[in-house]
């Protein structure tokens, strides 16, 4: 059996897989699936606190190139200075931090999928050569030995509207596609940019950067030509709201019962908006895999929180660093004006 063109760069993958329950699969269309992964539910809430820590454990990984992770493996007393210069490619933390929805779909598309990344949205942040805008990361998926997917990422968080309990999946599904549609614009374009890009140096050796040269520009006239098609990977992460459920009158095992169910229907719901967007978008050409995450929005000593009170925790981890004074101000006012 020959290695991976590009092997995987999770090292144990089934550690964050061990946060959630049995995955809800959906079949959407013949090529569009979703994988509903709901986290281990724990005293009446979804037990976020290990999330957080596979996430941090997996930004190595997916901030470095190969080519710097391979360095460090090789002088590991530079694990401090290179572990400040990872939390520095993460932003402070505010309301709007999306980068640990990247994250997890990275862990996804690797860990789930088996599809490598090729380059991480932090890579292609990074580049002094960047020209694709809006991908969150790109993945290589090998169906057979002649056959490849090359991968976009896009990942979403979105809280509930207010006054509209529910309304997270449907924002979060249409705003993705949105951005799908826009990043196709640049598909064809790209591949000859990473192709001629310095980039390329750090994901791989020369043999295997000329390997993935054909994948990208494969010859439709080679006898033993190589196919390639271009796919879309997608996180979205929604809130299920627990506002109006009493907790105290449930046993353990209802309440487990009744979020994952909660969380299962709000997918079902949406079912038809997916395919009623790639429709809309004209995308059906293309192969689309997506995971969804639900989190609780629910009451909390500090008042009522949810996918943006998440969405900025990650970032706290990853980056290491608190939200300013300024966002703090700006979240409070937000909240009063809320009512929370």
């Amino acid at each position: 059996m020959s290695l991976p063109l590009l092997p995987l760069t999770i090292l144990k993958p089934e550690r964050f897989f061990d946060l959630f329950y049995k995955s809800v699969d959906f079949e959407i269309q013949k090529k569009t699936s979703l994988h509903l992964h709901v986290l281990r539910i724990e005293d009446g809430e979804f037990a976020l606190g290990p999330l957080y820590t596979q996430l941090l454990n997996h930004s190595d990984t997916y901030v470095l190139s190969r080519t710097k992770y391979a360095e460090l493996v090789s002088d590991i007393s530079r694990y401090p200075e290179m572990r400040k210069k990872i939390q520095a490619q993460f932003k402070t933390p505010d309301e709007n931090a999306g980068e640990g929805g990247e994250l997890l779909l990275y862990a996804f598309l690797e860990g789930h999928l088996g599809a490598p990344k090729v380059l991480s949205k932090m890579e292609l942040k990074t580049s002094p050569e960047l020209y694709v805008n809006g991908a969150d990361g790109v993945h290589l998926l090998e169906v057979d030995a002649s056959n490849y997917q090359l991968i976009f990422g896009e990942s979403k968080m979105y809280g509930d509207t207010k006054s509209k309990p529910g309304s997270s999946i449907k924002n979060a599904i249409e705003s993705a596609f949105k951005s799908m549609a826009e990043t196709k614009r640049n598909l064809f374009q790209w591949d000859t940019w990473l192709v001629e890009s310095q980039i390329m140096q750090e994901i791989a050796d020369q043999e295997k950067i000329s390997k993935l040269a054909e994948i990208l520009l494969p010859s439709a006239r080679a006898a033993d030509a190589v196919k390639k098609s271009n796919a879309f990977g997608v996180f979205l992460g929604y809130e299920i709201d627990a506002l109006d459920i009493a907790f105290e009158d449930y046993l353990d095992e209802e309440i487990e019962s009744h979020l994952r169910q909660m969380a299962q229907d709000a997918i079902t719901k949406q079912v038809e908006t997916i395919a009623d967007q790639i429709s809309k978008f004209g995308l059906g050409g293309h192969h689309f895999y997506i995971y969804a995450i639900p989190f609780l929005k629910r009451r909390t000593v500090d008042g009522v929180q949810g996918v943006q009170e998440v969405r900025m925790r990650i970032a706290e981890e990853l980056s290491g660093r608190t939200p300013s004074v300024k966002t703090m101000n700006r979240l409070a006012e937000k909240a009063k004006q809320n009512g929370k």
